[in-house]
């Protein structure tokens, strides 16, 4: 049980019971919820969904160490350690479940796996889809094995939730009949986040300059690539040392311990060098400053070739605006653009 006063700030706090509500009176069993920044979609609602629904409820995060921030801080909130009470999670190599697990976050790819064994997900009452923006081939695989799920059980039941979600498309993949798929648009938590335009600035240069502009608040860098990541941390590492600030990579080709290390609150004031992996799913502590390099590493298909390329291309609006707000998640920040 968790207390009610923890919650309390997270503007979805004041729609929990109705969110609940309206999910068990749905006739297709399905929701569609939206939520901005720091709203708790992914941390507070699992809270009121254990309290409400019987069974076992399993939940996606796109990446691990989306997984392993989401379900510590529902430990956290429960005043419970991670694995040993109602909530655990699995990725790859690390099973962190027992038989006091009611909720698991999981990524999309151990669920598929789990699909195998268990095609109408009858170890599960609720499944939760979450950052369905980051749409893959396993977001895709899940939603057609829950389409089929529904129709063979009449106590499945199903929430997709995201950032930006193209509704419409769907409640017209879901519903049949007359059926009823509610919607539900959660506010955002956003603290002011001033935007300062630099295209003259090196990333190293704003880095720099932001570390002698104030002596709090660590700072989170967009960079497109592992390489252009490990370039900039091999400029900045000696003068950053120097300065007692630690510097830190964050991209899905580090180890999971390296990773994890983000997640770690610090003593010591930190800039970390991250691909667009902390764009959403993930709070990395301490951060008020963003640097954005505007670039980003993404994966097209060659059609004379038929092959897949990573290629660098200026990111989308969403993106841009998904980066500033890891700067005002906590409180008011900054974000340098380098454009």
């Amino acid at each position: 049980m968790y207390k009610k006063e923890k919650i309390q700030n997270f503007p979805i706090a004041n729609y929990l019971d109705q969110i609940c509500d309206s999910l068990k009176k749905s006739s297709s069993h399905v929701m569609v919820l939206t939520a901005e920044t720091a709203a708790g979609k992914s941390t507070v609602l699992p809270l009121a969904l254990l309290e409400n629904f019987e069974g076992k409820i399993i939940m996606t995060q796109p990446r691990r160490l989306a997984v392993l921030g989401v379900a510590n801080r529902i430990s956290e909130l429960l005043e419970e350690e991670c694995g040993k009470g109602e909530v655990g999670y699995k990725i790859h190599l690390e099973n962190r479940v027992s038989k006091n697990t009611r909720l698991e976050v999981v990524t999309e790819g151990i669920l598929v796996r789990q699909l195998q064994k268990d095609p109408v997900f009858e170890n599960y009452n609720l499944v939760i889809i979450d950052e369905f923006h980051e749409r893959s081939i396993n977001t895709d695989l899940l939603l057609a094995f829950l389409k089929e799920a529904l129709e063979l059980r009449d106590d499945l039941y199903v929430i997709i939730m995201s950032a930006t979600i193209d509704t419409e498309k769907l409640q017209n993949y879901f519903l049949k009949d007359d059926r009823e798929l509610p919607l539900f648009q959660i506010p955002g938590r956003q603290f002011p986040v001033e935007v300062v335009y630099k295209p003259e600035f090196s990333v190293e240069n704003a880095v720099l300059q932001e570390i002698n502009r104030s002596e709090k608040g660590n700072i989170l860098v967009f960079l497109p690539g592992i390489s252009d990541i490990r370039k900039v941390f091999s400029n900045l590492q000696d003068e950053l040392r120097e300065k007692d600030v630690e510097l830190l990579i964050l991209h899905s080709s580090i180890s999971l311990e390296e990773q994890k290390k983000i997640l770690k609150d610090s003593k010591s004031r930190r800039v970390i060098l991250s691909s667009s992996i902390a764009e959403t799913s993930l709070t990395v502590p301490g951060v008020t400053i963003v640097i954005d390099s505007g670039l980003v590493r993404v994966n097209r298909i060659n059609i004379s070739t038929g092959m897949e390329n990573l290629s660098t291309e200026v990111e989308s609006e969403f993106s841009a605006e998904q980066r500033k707000g890891r700067a005002g998640r906590l409180q008011a920040g900054r974000c340098i653009r380098l454009w």
